[in-house]
């Protein structure tokens, strides 16, 4: 492992959840471009990874994180088990999905796409730091809009929203029908 390699390495364990992204590494290494900074975190990642170590480099949303390997899943569970973090109910599934598709999105919207208050839901995606507000709309009365995190990718262990269904193979789906529903965050209903 180079010494840049090393050092690339001590600034993603430094800087833990908040994980690092391509521009701080162009900017701690004094590089001309970010495709510069890409590709050396591609190749950083692919050499880290390779060692078969006990963690992995991940990349959510263009941020590079450490996170465990897949094997050591139960006996991390077995010692945290007091610690784990609770799982979100149905309705904060949906709403949290409404607003990775809609985003930005104000909290009106909301209720009307769900056709309930979801007041108590949102503020609870925002204290589990979720959504976010991104922003206030023009509308009449100025509401907040909000959008979603990048912890929203790391919940659900996604890279971008890219990644999630388009809307339109929803159309398609007979709700009448017994067969098995799409279910966008399994991820985390199982767990």
């Amino acid at each position: 492992m180079t010494s840049r390699q090393k050092v690339i390495e001590s600034l993603i364990y430094i800087r833990g959840d908040k994980g690092i992204k391509c521009e701080e590494i162009k900017e701690v290494f004094s590089l001309e471009t970010i495709a510069t900074a890409k590709e050396m975190m591609v190749n950083f990642v692919e050499k880290f990874n390779n060692d078969k170590r006990g963690l992995r480099v991940e990349e959510f949303n263009e941020i590079y994180k450490f996170a465990t390997i897949p094997e050591a899943k139960d006996f991390i569970s077995e010692l945290v088990t007091g610690e784990q973090r609770q799982k979100l109910s149905d309705s904060a599934i949906e709403t949290v999905g409404i607003v990775a598709y809609k985003a930005p999105i104000t909290r009106s919207s909301i209720n009307d796409i769900r056709g309930k208050n979801s007041d108590h839901i949102v503020s609870v995606l925002l204290l589990k730091g979720l959504i976010e507000e991104v922003g206030i709309s023009k509308s009449p009365g100025t509401p907040i809009l909000y959008g979603v995190t990048d912890k929203f990718y790391d919940y659900f262990r996604i890279r971008s929203l890219n990644q999630l269904p388009r809307l339109s193979e929803f159309n398609n789906i007979d709700l009448d029908s017994d067969e098995e529903e799409i279910d966008l965050f399994s991820s985390q209903r199982d767990e």
